[in-house]
């Protein structure tokens, strides 16, 4: 049966299209331009080709249902037939030979099945259910470069913050709630506790949950400061979000949603929706005024005066305030609420 090569406009990514990444299923918020000049820069593969970017590009071609063989280094045969199987039936030349058609015709065709999996099973997987289902869906979320744990179908919180960044970047409105954690305290009851006034016990109980979620607040973005360590070493993209290749509001936004904040997306934004403080915390934000007036750049602060923010030419990385570079632009340190 032939496929129709689709109409709509494409939703890749801005890393799509380029096989020479570490993983070959990256997802981000489209940047047309990017995409274009990632697509313009990879390499073109052909019979008798060899190397890392043929591993991956066997990986598409097996995800996409059209290479039954093994994920080897070699552009063989097997590879060459795959390839103009799917030329022919997305309506392409085939020639069995890599292109940046074909790079991003296949890069849609995966994005889809992953869109395809979360939309059809998220809703009804529930709190701890271990089942096949769950684990599609986490293949296709880590598929998207949005889920970085174990793939083991146990429907869990890391689950469930993959899903609610998927929401969140692609616009989406998947019913979560069945995801919701739900604890049951046991205890037992006296007499005289029954009997307490229900307007004191509704006090109470006000008082200790503000008091918790004062403690969790505070802690939750105090551990902002270790996830922002953990991806030291990423590479820098422009326009990117995910761990794949972040950019400086990017990388922000990233690493406090996984602590429960959600920021916008641009430096000047967040720090109009950030409270001012003296010193910077463990756990804030420190802004800086680089390319143009005004807050342009930022990081999370870790202590000592360090912070790790996403830089142009050097990637994820821990600076020093009291660097010349940055004590000059230093704006100021504001806490996320």
């Amino acid at each position: 049966m032939i496929k129709r090569k689709p109409t709509r406009t494409f939703m890749i990514g801005a890393m799509a299209g380029s096989l020479a990444l570490s993983s070959p299923f990256v997802f981000h918020v489209p940047v047309d331009a990017y995409t274009k000049q990632q697509i313009k820069e990879m390499n073109q593969l052909s019979y008798g080709d060899h190397g890392d970017s043929v591993v991956l590009l066997h990986r598409k071609l097996k995800t996409a249902n059209y290479y039954p063989g093994e994920e080897t280094d070699r552009y063989n045969a097997l590879t060459e037939f795959a390839v103009k199987s799917f030329q022919g039936d997305y309506n392409l030349t085939p020639s069995g030979e890599l292109n940046d058609q074909t790079i991003e015709m296949l890069n849609q065709v995966i994005y889809d099945q992953y869109i395809s999996v979360i939309n059809d099973l998220a809703e009804d997987i529930n709190f701890g259910e271990q089942s096949q289902n769950v684990r599609r869906v986490q293949s296709a979320l880590s598929g998207l470069g949005l889920y970085h744990d174990r793939i083991d179908g146990d429907a869990g919180q890391n689950t469930k913050r993959a899903l609610l960044y998927f929401n969140q970047l692609n616009d989406k409105e998947l019913d979560l709630s069945s995801l919701d954690q739900i604890i049951t305290v046991s205890h037992q009851t006296t007499t005289e506790q029954t009997n307490r006034s229900a307007n004191t016990n509704t006090q109470s109980n006000q008082s200790q949950s503000n008091q918790s979620e004062i403690q969790t607040s505070s802690t939750t973005y105090s551990n902002a400061a270790s996830t922002a360590r953990s991806y030291v070493g990423t590479p820098y993209a422009w326009g990117g979000t995910s761990p794949s290749g972040f950019d400086c509001s990017g990388f922000l936004q990233y690493v406090y949603f996984q602590h429960g904040a959600s920021l916008p997306r641009t430096v000047n934004d967040i720090w109009n929706v950030t409270t001012s403080v003296s010193q910077p915390s463990v756990g804030d934000i420190v802004f800086f005024e680089t390319y143009k007036p005004g807050p342009s750049h930022a990081g999370v602060y870790i202590g000592d005066g360090q912070f790790v923010h996403a830089g142009t030419t050097s990637g994820v990385t821990v600076a020093n305030i009291s660097d010349r570079y940055w004590q000059a632009r230093y704006l100021g340190a504001r806490s996320v609420n």
